[in-house]
């Protein structure tokens, strides 16, 4: 903390007295707490804060993430970590953790207030009213902005799940689904244009539930893409029962929507699926998978997959890799199941054995490795639009394909953030490497 902001309001009457600290906010977990973390920082800046590179610090906010109890541990051992290595005397802990934490608990790790709904206003306004006047730093020279040359930005479209899978918490800590209003979504899309941002990343807990008065995902991308000039507009993860006609006809006819997809399995077993509480079986996802691929050329397609839920079997483990190894997707995300408290899944019996979970852990990654390479080697030889994310000393440039291939190239000509056209030539240690073919 280091200078007084004084201002005269009304008639000479009232007066704003804040203190600007040197804050950092870190975001644990998934994309939409990513973007709401994002949305703090701005706020933050916005009435006067730092956010410094480096410590130290006044104060920490943690965003943090409480899907599984390992994500609570990480959140709790960071917060202490903290405290103890960078001696900070502020905590706070918003979002996901916050609504799961009890106040015996956020007293023993000394954390000062809770914000449960990662509200930019509450936490300012909490800040202006408890401002500490010790322990005043010297001002940072080394300041992030709220974008700090980032090539791509999250965009929060949705908040909310009502589907209540067996094993998840979600539903219970972000609460009902609602969808921010179009005229929001395409504010925020400009505000990363006109920052020089080159991609927007739609997110939320269920993005293909969007629905704001009329309008869903496929009509809020198109009315973006209209609206707006973002280079490259990017969807994030879309439950298959989710995926439209309407959708697919966009990814396959835009330029600028990006040709990936995020489409959560879980499980290939239909017995398993039906415990899980998911509303489909492996036959549609294969039909929704397959339809992705022959209709949007040369689509990146993702998906996650638990390993080790309660009751699986061999069997149905067998008919998990079975359906993934035929299907063409890009990349997997893999999971060993965890415990979740809280949840109906915890409760069930027949609980699998860590080492079996970790054998069939193991036979997924060797098979997402694999997926993955026949992927990328499939574009070897197609041209692709990258937006260079990284330069390294030596010349060697790096940024994502629109289909989420990393890739990287040798040039001295470009800069961080340039678009550029290139052509893949070879494909090793998960990158394609590529030579520039143009620089837009």
């Amino acid at each position: 903390m280091y200078i007084y902001i004084i201002q005269r309001f009304a008639q000479g009457q009232i007066f704003f007295v804040a203190i600007i600290m040197r804050i950092k906010v870190k975001a644990f977990g998934c994309k939409l707490t990513q973007c709401e973390a994002g949305t703090i920082e701005r706020a933050l800046v916005s009435v006067g804060h730092e956010l410094p590179l480096s410590s130290p610090y006044d104060a920490v906010i943690v965003c943090g993430c409480t899907v599984t109890n390992r994500a609570d541990y990480k959140v709790r051992q960071y917060l202490r970590r903290v405290r103890k290595d960078w001696g900070v005397r502020r905590l706070f802990l918003a979002g996901c953790s916050a609504v799961k934490m009890d106040e015996s608990a956020a007293k023993k790790l000394e954390i000062e207030a809770l914000f449960p709904s990662n509200e930019p206003k509450a936490i300012i306004d909490y800040l202006a009213d408890n401002d500490l006047q010790d322990n005043k730093l010297k001002p940072s020279s080394e300041s992030i902005t709220t974008f700090d040359g980032r090539t791509r930005g999250f965009v929060k479209i949705q908040d909310g799940c009502n589907q209540f899978c067996s094993y998840c918490i979600v539903p219970y800590v972000r609460g009902r689904e609602r969808s921010v209003s179009p005229d929001e979504v395409i504010k925020r899309v400009n505000e990363l244009d006109l920052a020089e941002v080159k991609e927007a990343v739609l997110t939320g807990v269920h993005d293909g539930r969007y629905k704001y008065e009329g309008v869903d995902l496929a009509a809020l991308c198109r009315k973006i893409l209209a609206e707006t000039n973002i280079f490259r507009l990017r969807l994030s993860s879309i439950e298959p029962t989710e995926i439209t006609n309407s959708l697919i006809d966009l990814l396959a006819d835009s330029d600028r929507l990006a040709p990936h997809l995020h489409v959560p399995l879980q499980a290939g077993s239909n017995a398993v699926l039906e415990k899980m509480r998911r509303p489909y079986n492996r036959e549609f996802y294969a039909e929704v998978v397959y339809k992705l691929h022959e209709k949007v050329k040369n689509i990146g397609i993702g998906a996650d997959v638990i390993v080790g839920f309660p009751g699986e079997t061999e069997s149905d483990f067998e008919d998990t890799y079975n359906l993934i190894e035929s299907l063409p997707i890009s990349y997997l995300h893999v999971f060993r199941y965890s415990p979740r408290k809280g949840t109906d899944a915890e409760k069930m019996p027949n609980q699998v054995q860590e080492e079996v979970k970790r054998l069939r852990m193991e036979r997924l990654i060797e098979l997402k490795e694999m997926k993955k390479q026949k992927f990328a080697e499939s574009q070897i030889g197609i041209e692709q639009t990258v937006i260079v994310e990284k330069i390294s000393e030596a010349n060697i440039c790096q940024g994502w394909t629109g289909n989420y291939i990393k890739a990287n190239f040798i040039s001295p000509l470009v800069s961080k953030n340039n678009i550029v056209i290139l052509q893949p030539n070879s494909y090793e240690s998960d990158i394609i490497h590529c030579e520039v073919k143009n620089i837009i």
